[in-house]
């Protein structure tokens, strides 16, 4: 479970690291998406490497 938890806000992540590059290309960043993307990209290693741990 910890696993798809992990892919979920990885994808966030992703997600949100292409609405900051497009916001690039426009000049009109915000700094709530980047936030988030670094929130989720944390947050999904540690529950991957919690996962690892305890053997899911």
């Amino acid at each position: 479970m910890l696993i798809i938890v992990a892919m979920v806000l990885g994808t966030v992540s992703v997600v949100c690291i292409g609405v900051t590059a497009r916001q690039c290309t426009t000049d009109d960043i915000t700094i709530g998406p980047p936030i988030v993307a670094l929130l989720t990209a944390f947050t999904s290693v540690a529950l991957m490497l919690t996962a690892t741990a305890y053997g899911h």
